[in-house]
């Protein structure tokens, strides 16, 4: 299993994290990859205009996609406090290898706490940062999590395959 991860906030800090099976993972992209348009090398969410956006959730409602959202309050600690229990989950469903966004203020915090929450949980998780146009599967975690954020028609559209994680 491989978890892709991003983050939306407003008044709650939502953090993402879509799993998709290993053997599933290539496919995915490629599905993906058909609704980027000419020259578009990522997707994101916010961008996106409400045409593309539906176009967008119907190709990840078609992947083998499941979801958690881990919301807090938006503060300074709230990413801290969603990656500690979000990893013990991740350990849980087997996932082998995270994927998240890269973000050059968080990459140092985020290596601190993923270090030691592996060692704790799951010592063979392997996670890396990548930028949003380095692997197209990061569209999936931040489509979602834009969506939960924004509540009504849009959290019900990705609430089939997600589960809410709050503090």
């Amino acid at each position: 299993m491989h978890a892709f991860v991003d983050e939306s906030f407003s008044t709650d800090y939502v953090v993402a994290a879509a799993v998709v099976p290993a053997a599933d993972v290539n496919a995915a992209r490629a599905a993906l990859r058909g609704v980027l348009r000419p020259g578009q090398r990522r997707i994101h969410f916010k961008d996106e205009r409400p045409r593309r956006e539906d176009q967008v959730l119907s190709v990840i409602e078609s992947l083998e996609v499941t979801a958690t959202v881990y919301v807090t309050k938006n503060e300074r600690k709230a990413r801290g406090v969603c990656l500690e229990r979000m990893v013990p989950d991740l350990a849980a469903a087997g996932v082998s290898r995270l994927v998240l966004e890269r973000d050059e203020s968080l990459v140092r915090f985020d290596r601190q706490v993923l270090a030691r929450l592996t060692r704790e949980y799951c010592p063979g998780l392997v996670y890396e940062h990548l930028r949003a146009h380095s692997d197209l599967l990061l569209c999936v975690p931040d489509a979602i999590a834009w969506c939960w954020a924004k509540g009504g028609r849009w959290r019900q559209r990705v609430a089939g395959y997600t589960v809410e994680s709050r503090t």
